[in-house]
This record gives C-alpha cells, structure tokens and sequence, in this order.
C-alpha cells in the first residue's frame, strides 16, 4: 500500500485540505484476468479520501483538467475558475473510498477501508504506538441505480439507508516505510491500474472507462523517462 497526495506537490502543507489517496496491490491473485494484468497475478485497489469523485464523469474530467492545466501555476485564479463552477463544494473537499463503482462478483458494489484497531480508537488519548493494527474493508451494494447512480460519480450513496458491510480485513504489520529500496521499487516498478485484476472485480462507469486507455499511456511515458535516467546514470557512472 502507498498514501499519496493527489497535486504531487512535496512543497503543499498535510494539514490543507485536498484528497488523499491510497494504493493497494495484492498480490498472488487467482482467477480469469483482464488483458492489461492477464501477465501479473495482481490486483490493483485505488482509494480516495472523499466518498464522491470531483471528476465525476468523462465531460466533467475533460473540463476540470483543462481548468487545472491552464491556471495550475496560479493557485488564485485556478480556485477563482472552480469557485464559477456549480460544483465548486465537490471539486475543493478533502475513512478511503473508492468513489467509483465496481462488480463485486454478480453484484455492483462502491468499497471503503476503514481502521477498527484499538490503536486508532485511542488516538486522541495517547501517541501512536508502531503495533500491528486491523483495517477493514467494506462494500456498499447498489440496490437503486436512481438513489446510487453509477455511470455518474459525484453523488456518494447513502451509507445510512445503505450501510456499509465488512467482507474482509486487513492487517498491516509494523513496518519502515521509509527505507530507501522499498520507496525505489514502488515509485520506479510498480503501476496501480483498477484495470489490472479479476473480471468479477470489473471497473464500471463513465470514470473507470477512460483509465483503460490513460493508465496505460500514464505508464508508458514513466518508464520511458526511468529508461532514459538510469541510461544517463549508467553513462556518468563509466564516464567518471
């Protein structure tokens, strides 16, 4: 698992509020994959830390990107722009979501991953001990496409109406993320695709569909730059 920050930018302050995200890869995964994973037993599980998408369908992703590609080096203007927008509130909002809707088997499901362990029950009590601690992962399914749309990602589903339900847990054991050849491998190896994985955990709605073809080129253009780095390393290295 990976926490990232969706702008990218080392220099931008924790305590502001913007999504968070979080990656998960399982790995050793059996059964009939899709055609971009079918090579890598894996599944790839992406979280957000908001329960709806700001990019909630294909016209609204377009029209944000261009937003943020054109006035993204002037934080003024780039909030100016999105504060004109109707759905200003969703687009600046700050449990993990998946926001988008997945199958789940023969049903169609939205997941979250929620800590449960005692540490994060006493948070405020004392300072965070290192243990290994339980996180759990839960589905809401879609029982009214009206009430829960899918193909539109701006609209979080009712989790009292429709309650969230544990179908697995998650322990994650004491670790070092810092260390320096497990930060390398992930950054420079490992691509997170929701396309990546079992044909029973299918992406579905207008969001995912785009990822199938943008993940890939996303990829693509990264390993072409770690190819070109490590060639001019590897030349400065022989050179010296």
């Amino acid at each position: 698992m990976r926490y990232s920050t969706e702008s990218g930018d080392p220099g931008i302050d924790d305590r502001i509020s913007q999504p968070r995200g979080l990656g998960m890869k399982v790995f050793n995964v059996q059964g009939e994959m899709f055609d971009a994973g079918k090579d890598y037993p894996t599944q790839d599980i992406e979280f957000n830390s908001t329960p709806a998408l700001e990019l909630a369908d294909t016209k609204t992703t377009k029209e944000i990107f261009d937003i943020r590609i054109k006035y993204g080096g002037d934080k003024k203007e780039l909030y100016k722009q999105l504060e004109a927008r109707d759905d200003t509130e969703l687009q600046k909002s700050v449990r993990f979501y998946s926001q988008i809707a997945y199958r789940f088997g023969g049903y169609v499901v939205k997941y979250s991953l929620a800590p449960t362990g005692e540490t994060q029950k006493k948070l405020y009590e004392k300072t965070v001990k290192p243990d290994s601690d339980r996180t759990t992962f839960s589905v809401q399914f879609c029982e009214n496409l009206e009430k829960r749309p899918v193909e539109y990602a701006g609209k979080p589903w009712d989790d009292e109406k429709y309650p969230w339900q544990t179908v697995a847990k998650l322990v994650v054991p004491q670790q070092d993320s810092h260390i320096f050849t497990r930060k390398t491998f992930w950054e420079d190896h490992m691509v997170l695709n929701p396309w990546h994985g079992l044909k029973t955990f299918q992406p579905v709605s207008s969001p995912n569909r785009p990822r199938r073809v943008v993940h890939p080129a996303s990829a693509s253009l990264r390993h072409k730059h770690w190819k070109e780095r490590d060639q001019h390393l590897e030349h400065r290295r022989n050179t010296r």
